[in-house]
């Protein structure tokens, strides 16, 4: 083959094969972006995603009317895929120059009966903030303290095994502040698995027609699980713990857990919007919004199952009145509200839902604040969240009270979120 024929030849099989690489970059490319906006799609779709936009929306619109903001985020949290199907939130500045409270979806689906401002939730954990605050009163007034042991209020029977580590009994050592602070290593009967592979929630909910009491509760932690450590050598978050402290404010007062908070704090307080579960309801009350685990209406459950450690309804309105009480000195001293906010890492219990949070009495100490975080408008804030993502915090900077549910358990990003966009909207004090 003449040499210049050779040299064409070769460059058509140049050419032909550039054409193909390039074919198959393109290809490449086309597959890269159809895989790329399929994940942006179906990311679009998920709840946290869908929440974040409308917060973004709710800020950014036209309206700069923060009521009207708030009602944008309120209703936008509702979930169309069903995930989310009511909401409440309620906030306030403490000078009371604010406030506002709103619903949206729907409080009980069969009605359907519509959610109100004023409905019940069931507050779960915030319960926590109740009980520790109780206790701190019940130590002001020398009924208890802190230091201790439990053994001195309660049972042996009740008591003996409670917290056996390594094979040393450390049961009559445990105190009063350990339990409080979430600092015996006493195992948690709700989320930790027994031997039969299920969490106390579990059990509750394959069961719904059988009520748990405390005393079964607090036996299931001492047969069917094991402490985590010694008392004192860590911080571990155990419902178990708060059963032992309702069992301790009934021994010194002398009356039900439900008496007793009523005697101490929600009479005096005038808070006739909350109550314990298994008692009366207040009259001309709506029925409390139903509360769902995934597709699941867990209601019967949240109503019979939760004492100390998460058996509070409340309206959103009534907590935020507790939780103003608490910061002005209306409940406990300041002293006492600092020893609460003697905050730690959580160490060793699952992990949070979001980073950056420590533990106190009862609190939750929220430090999300940096350019790396989605939930960079959460300013410093203390106070609490529920596993039926319930919750009620206090932001200094904002000087801004927010208590609220999205009444599931399956979205433990959203109170988070909603917090975020609310701070946002109020900018700082």
């Amino acid at each position: 083959m003449p040499f210049d024929a050779a040299m064409r030849a070769h460059s058509d099989r140049r050419t032909t094969a550039g054409w193909w690489r390039r074919r198959r970059r393109l290809a490449m490319l086309t597959a890269l972006v159809v895989l790329f906006a399929s994940v942006f799609v179906l990311l679009s779709t998920l709840y946290p995603i869908r929440l974040l936009r409308t917060a973004v929306h709710c800020a950014s619109t036209s309206s700069r009317v923060v009521s009207v903001q708030l009602r944008c985020l309120v209703s936008g949290s509702v979930g169309k895929d069903g995930s989310v199907r009511g909401v409440e939130l309620a906030v306030a500045r403490s000078d009371g120059s604010y406030s506002w409270a709103g619903a949206a979806g729907v409080a009980d689906p069969q009605g359907p009966v519509p959610v109100t401002a004023d409905t019940p939730i069931y507050i779960a954990s915030v319960t926590k903030v109740y009980i520790a605050a109780l206790v701190m009163l019940l130590s002001e007034r020398k009924l208890l303290a802190l230091d201790d042991p439990i053994a001195k209020y309660l049972p042996a029977a009740l008591v003996q095994g409670i917290d056996v580590y390594h094979g040393h009994d450390y049961s009559r050592q445990v105190t009063v502040r350990q339990l409080v602070s979430m600092t015996s290593g006493i195992p948690d009967y709700y989320e930790e698995k027994g031997p039969d592979g299920k969490t106390g929630f579990d059990l509750f909910v394959a069961d719904p027609a059988k009520p748990w009491t405390p005393d079964e509760t607090i036996n299931r932690a001492r047969t069917a699980l094991k402490p985590h450590f010694a008392p004192g050598h860590g911080l571990y978050y155990s419902d178990t713990n708060y059963q032992l402290l309702g069992k301790i404010i009934e021994r010194v007062t002398h009356t039900s857990l439900a008496d007793a908070l009523q005697r101490y704090l929600l009479g005096p307080l005038g808070l006739r919007h909350t109550w314990l579960t298994g008692t009366p309801e207040p009259q001309g009350l709506a029925a409390p919004a139903h509360v769902f685990d995934q597709q699941l209406d867990i209601t019967k459950v949240r109503s019979e199952d939760y004492w100390a450690d998460g058996g509070l309804v409340a309206t959103p309105t009534d907590m935020i009145a507790f939780m103003k009480a608490l910061k002005d000195g209306r409940i406990i001293s300041a002293a006492s509200l600092r020893t609460m906010q003697t905050w730690h890492a959580r160490d060793g219990s699952p992990t949070p839902p979001i980073p950056g949070t420590k533990y106190g009495y009862g609190l939750w100490d929220l430090q999300m604040s940096g350019q790396t975080s989605v939930l960079n408008g959460v300013t410093p804030s203390w106070g609490a969240t529920g596993s039926t993502n319930s919750f009620l915090y206090y932001s200094a900077d904002r000087d801004l009270y927010m208590a609220g549910s999205v009444n599931s358990t399956s979205s433990s990003l959203t109170p988070f979120i909603l917090m975020g966009a609310v701070m946002t909207l109020f900018g700082s004090k």
